[in-house]
């Protein structure tokens, strides 16, 4: 049987002085009195009061040097109990070699092939170097070369152009390498060929009669290259025709004509001999027009939403709800009481479990004022309905958990101006402190026990701004760390945790969502700040780590600048601006779906339903006074929104302008879901390149079957097989049409610039070819690793504890035999 032994650590430390069990120090008061009292007391019996007095009188010089010695004694054995160490940091020498990991894949043909034997004999007999290729052919797995070639604590230089068309994410490999003190850099390389190369980016399908938005990029590498750029739709409607010789983007909508597939092809022509690979001067992409989805709008007046909607969707309007509504992919109810609903409750909730969608629109006959609260209807909303209860702001405790750990170092000052500006985003009233956690071991430091604000801010801040960054990235130990602190209080309990969220570990993250987990389990909600998220592009899995924590925590995951956004939740309303400006609708969280891209969104509404969001439901849109607006959430297999303001009819006009109106038809689209779930049967192939397969799926009630393919079954009704393309063009399979393009080595050409960038992000340098001495000293400088230890400081103060008890002892002693 295996026992768990409780950890009461509580580190504490003042610069580099720690104490590991800090509450031991708060004891040492206590004890002081205890053994004064005890000192001072009598356990002599005497026959009378002055047989006492004279005894004490003999006795007040020994009792003094007895209580001082003792209570010197006692302050050291509990400062040794309490585990005092100091934090050092030291510098260790290394092992100054560098090992060249070469790309010899197709797309570095555009550079000099010598230029990693050239850096190898320029090194050779300085510092011991190797040579090792990681990438052949059309196969650029820099990432996989990478993490097989670094050991911990070593230099490698990558001669590569970024190029990562296989295998781990580069951008992960890069963060591991850091953590492990694994420096990579790379060299400036100047094509010694040129080229241009075309592709095309865009949906891989558009709904009937719609707008689909694409754009077209053109690479030039080396010496510009004069090129004709024609884009056509099904190889006879010209779309548009371009001249340019350098890197361009073209961005066209299109409106498709009839026909449930469409092809486009951007054709580069007139590029000459100078032109290096001439296989990526021709990219085809498959366009899908699938059927305008069948909505449900039920109204019982004409509204200007229906106006916009037709345009989009198969709406069918009512003014009750009919018996089946199983043609129908999303039902909106606009402004409907509650009586003509709640006759239809088991007929709602069967058809939002089994996968479909329902809109609720407010106004002045919805939510609270139609009667929805406490009814059944109610369950199935994403919200409570009536106004939340004001609460005061000095019930309001946060905590700051702030990380320090090595890998946000890159973005130090940037995190210090986030975590100040969210500080200033609070209101005054709130009680705030902070936490910082990293070092190595991982640890939390306490820089702020929760107090109003008003009284530390000017610390507080001088604090943060001192913070220095290093160490390991401890998620779960900076959660764990504010809740610590919050757990001290009472009233309502919130943490504000900013970090960038990178690790490659992902034991790590699921040690901190289960954290999270238990945190918000015991009342304290989780809100999220990310630090430099928006500038890496590869940073997908980090935002979903982070937005998850937020999820977990029943907070937010702001991105971008959170101190606005901060304010509309936990700041102090502002009496000089006006109802115009309180009433303007805030993309309180932009990672949903709905919200992606919405932050430009401005619109004023001059009404409201009054409603509050459930635990599990996400609050994607509110009011400058945290009104909620738009709230969601799934039910069953189904999704749910909630739009507490009007159709725009008397309170919310601005919602049905261009720039607006897509916070409605994304919350639709949302709602909706999977597109061809009501199909019978349809085949879905999406659009691949050489040496890649695609998955070719099947909605079918029967095994389909094909000369080249076997299916097998991976849902109810879903088979699904895989397609190995061997040439280029527009294909057709089982109808479905799908097209097949180059490889993806030859896209994009030349030097990649997130490459570059997670280079110097990560502890790497890009060097100039020549800078041979730069390369050398720099792999000497970083061959010296600091390394932060802890040096154990209780045996000290045990000893002089225990050769301070032995001086009592022997004065006690000395002072009995005088008496006698």
């Amino acid at each position: 049987m295996s026992y768990i032994i409780p950890d009461y650590t509580k580190i504490y430390c003042m610069s580099k002085y720690c104490v590991k069990y800090s509450y031991l120090l708060i004891a040492i008061v206590p004890v002081l009195l205890l053994l004064y009292w005890f000192t001072r007391k009598t356990f002599v019996k005497f026959n009378n009061r002055f047989e006492l007095e004279a005894y004490v009188k003999s006795k007040k010089v020994d009792r003094r040097i007895i209580l001082t010695l003792r209570s010197i004694s006692v302050t050291l054995l509990l400062i040794a109990i309490a585990s005092p160490f100091i934090l050092e940091a030291k510098t260790v020498p290394g092992d100054p070699r560098l090992t060249i990991l070469v790309d010899n894949s197709s797309s570095m043909t555009l550079y000099s092939s010598n230029i990693a034997y050239d850096l190898y004999k320029k090194l050779e007999g300085v510092i011991p170097v190797n040579v090792r290729t990681i990438a052949n052919g059309e196969v650029s797995s820099i990432g996989n070369g990478i993490l097989n070639n670094i050991e911990g604590s070593d230099n490698v230089m990558v001669i590569s152009d970024g190029v990562n068309n296989e295998g781990k994410l580069l951008g992960d490999i890069m963060l591991f390498a850091s953590n492990i003190n694994s420096s990579v850099s790379t060299l400036k390389m100047e094509p010694v060929k040129n080229d241009v190369g075309v592709i095309i980016e865009g949906p891989p399908e558009v709904i009937k009669d719609t707008e689909g938005d694409f754009v077209v990029k053109v690479s030039v590498v080396g010496s510009s290259i004069p090129y004709t750029l024609q884009v056509a739709e099904d190889d006879t409607n010209l779309i548009f025709e371009e001249q340019a010789s350098t890197s361009k983007q073209f961005a066209f909508s299109r409106k498709f004509s009839e026909g449930e597939y469409h092809k486009l092809t951007a054709k580069l022509l007139g590029v000459g001999n100078d032109d290096y690979f001439q296989n990526n001067n021709v990219f085809y992409k498959s366009v899908k027009i699938v059927p305008r989805p069948k909505i449900l709008y039920i109204a019982e007046r004409k509204s200007p939403l229906e106006t916009k909607l037709n345009d989009i969707y198969s709406v069918d309007v009512k003014d009750s709800l009919p018996n089946d509504l199983s043609t129908y992919m999303a039902v909106i109810f606009d402004d409907i009481r509650v009586s003509k609903i709640n006759p239809y409750m088991d007929l709602l909730s069967d058809y939002v479990s089994n996968g479909n969608g329902i809109i609720f629109i407010g106004g002045e006959n919805s939510f609270d004022r139609g009667g929805y609260k406490g009814t059944l209807l109610e369950t199935l909303l994403p919200i409570k309905i009536g106004a939340g209860e004001e609460q005061n702001k000095s019930d309001i405790n946060i905590v700051l958990v702030i990380d320090i750990s090595q890998g946000t170092e890159d973005y130090v000052n940037v995190e210090k101006a986030l975590a100040l500006s969210v500080l200033d985003s609070l209101s005054e009233k709130n009680n705030v402190g902070a936490v910082a956690f990293g070092y190595t071991p991982c640890q939390a430091f306490s820089l702020m026990e929760p107090k109003p604000l008003k009284e530390i801010k000017k610390e507080l801040s001088e604090k943060i701004k001192r913070l220095k960054f290093d160490g390991q990235s401890c998620f779960d130990t900076g959660i764990q760390g504010g809740f610590q602190m919050l757990s001290k209080v009472g009233g309502s309990k919130n943490i504000i945790f900013i970090s960038d969220g990178k690790t490659t570990y992902n034991k790590l993250r699921d040690d901190t969502l289960n954290m999270v987990r238990t945190v918000n389990a015991k009342g304290a909600k989780v809100f999220v700040v990310g630090v430099g998220t928006e500038t890496d592009s590869l940073a997908t899995e980090n935002n979903l780590f982070l937005a998850n924590m937020a999820a977990l925590g029943e907070g937010v995951y702001y991105k971008a600048d959170a101190s606005n956004k901060l304010k509309v939740q936990f700041g102090d309303k502002d009496e000089k601006k006006g109802d115009e400006f309180y009433n303007t609708l805030v993309p309180i969280d932009t990672t949903h779906f709905i919200t992606l891209g919405m932050d430009d969104m401005s619109a004023t509404i001059s009404g409201y339903n009054y409603a509050v969001p459930k635990p599990a439901a996400r609050m994607l849109v509110t009011t400058h006074k945290n009104i909620p607006i738009l709230v969601v959430w799934r039910f069953g297999l189904g999704r749910v929104v909630s739009l507490t303001t009007d159709d725009g009819l008397k309170w919310a006009g601005e919602l049905l302008t261009k720039q607006n109106s897509k916070l409605i038809t994304k919350s639709i689209n949302w709602a909706i879901g999977d597109l061809g779930r009501k199909k019978s049967y349809d085949v879905t192939i999406r659009d691949t390149v050489l040496g890649k397969s695609t998955s070719v799926n099947v909605i079918s009630k029967d095994m389909p079957s094909s000369e080249w393919l076997a299916f097998a079954k991976i849902d109810t009704n879903l088979y699904s097989s895989l397609y190995v393309p061997k040439e280029t063009g527009v294909k057709e399979i089982l109808g479905a049409v799908f097209a097949v393009n180059y490889n993806d080595e030859y896209a994009n050409l030349g030097i990649n610039p997130e490459f570059t960038t997670l280079v110097e992000k990560t502890g790497g340098k890009v060097f100039d070819p020549t800078d041979t001495k730069g390369i050398i000293e720099f792999v000497k400088a970083k061959s010296k690793r600091i390394k932060i230890d802890s040096t154990d400081y209780r045996w000290p103060f045990a000893i002089i504890a225990m050769i301070l008890f032995l001086i009592e002892i022997a004065f006690r002693r000395y002072r009995e035999n005088v008496q006698k």
